[in-house]
């Protein structure tokens, strides 16, 4: 995946596009695919399995190594970590021919063939890193047993077709510890981590419309609710909202954080900035701050972005440049839980083979699936 400004700030294509340098040799395959989540991975079996050529590029910079377990998904009673599920996908796509390249893009540019320069993550001086150190590690450990390649020097692709499985940034608030919370006490999605919410202690972060109405709907689980703005302006919502929560049960506290209190990846209280120095006891906290998506090579291809940044895309996840598709959390047909990323990756793949596909198997009067 590739992100040329960890600062969150959006790259320009003119700035992503000066990284290009001199030219270096390229390999040709049918499909490169950027980013090796859920999204990526689905997209590299189904691909695969039709007995192309495929290019998984990811820099182990993405949600799934982080520590959440995940128990909405289809087949896992007991639940299963989402890194694991990377794990079992990259040997999955392995066992048909993916193969697989460690670094970043850093540019990419079109004339009927994709081509990508790709370089290394080392040394590079990123502020933040998404993930556990352990869940990189063990991912580094299989991409080793598998073989993938790990981009030292600038390393050229041409590929036919492309999928845009890159993912978002999320904006967790930083602590020390942070990263360790991140899963275990730290949230993000209802949707997936709601249920373990129930009876439980929790807060909810954030300043705008969207994190009252999480704290509401949490109430369908729990209620001890309550609701933190996160920043020293308060809440940015009509005072009737205000009510509501108050209505509710919710108490609401329009202060900053000043320190989260916590140990072994658990948040004991959030404590507040204020005249009391008040304390917030809690066992979960649900942090609403929109993701960053990571459409740095989007906007050098010219793909269409919709308010929020992210890909837009239709039902079988063409994007606006024919042969290059998006799936995952970089785009928002559905909400961002792994059983729509893994249905978006194979909806990408099964509409890339199409692509690839010869005039005449793809049948009269039929340009596209």
């Amino acid at each position: 995946m590739s992100e040329l400004d960890q600062t969150g700030a959006p790259s320009t294509s003119g700035e992503f596009a000066a990284q290009a340098g001199a030219p270096v040799y390229e390999r040709e395959v049918d499909c490169a695919i950027i980013g090796g989540g859920p999204a990526g991975l689905s997209a590299a079996v189904c691909l695969s399995r039709m007995r192309r050529s495929v290019l998984v590029i990811d820099d182990r910079d993405g949600r799934s190594l982080w520590g959440q377990t995940n128990r909405n998904y289809l087949g896992f009673p007991d639940g299963i970590p989402a890194a694991e599920i990377r794990l079992q996908g990259r040997r999955q796509a392995a066992r048909y021919g993916t193969k697989f390249l460690n670094g970043r893009v850093i540019a990419a540019s079109h004339d009927g063939l994709f081509h990508l320069r790709v370089e290394g993550t080392l040394g590079d001086n990123r502020r933040e890193t998404a993930g556990r150190v352990v869940n990189i590690r063990r991912d580094e450990e299989l991409g080793s047993s598998l073989g993938e390649e790990k981009a030292i020097g600038p390393v050229g692709v041409a590929a036919r077709t492309v999928i845009l499985a890159t993912g978002v940034r999320d904006n967790f608030p930083k602590f020390l510890g942070w990263a360790q919370c991140v899963g275990k006490s730290l949230f993000w999605c209802i949707a997936c981590d709601g249920y373990e919410s129930t009876g439980k202690v929790v807060a909810v972060l954030g300043h705008d419309e969207d994190a009252v109405e999480t704290a509401l709907d949490l109430l369908d689980f729990t209620d001890k609710v309550s609701i933190v703005a996160g920043r020293p302006e308060g809440f940015d919502v009509p005072e009737q909202r205000l009510a509501d929560l108050r209505d509710n049960g919710i108490e609401a506290y329009p202060h900053a954080v000043a320190a989260y209190v916590n140990a072994d990846g658990q948040i004991e209280a959030l404590m507040l900035d204020d005249p009391a120095e008040t304390r917030v006891p809690v066992e979960m906290v649900f942090v609403y701050r929109r993701p960053t998506p990571r459409t740095d090579i989007a906007v050098a291809l010219g793909l269409k972005l919709n308010e929020l940044g992210h890909i837009v895309v239709d039902l079988d996840q063409h994007t606006n440049v024919p042969g290059l598709y998006a799936a995952g959390d970089v785009t928002s047909p559905h909400d961002h839980q792994i059983s729509a990323a893994v249905h978006e990756g194979n909806q990408a793949a099964c509409a890339a083979n199409y692509f690839l596909y010869r005039p005449v198997q793809r049948g009269s009067g039929k340009e596209e699936c």
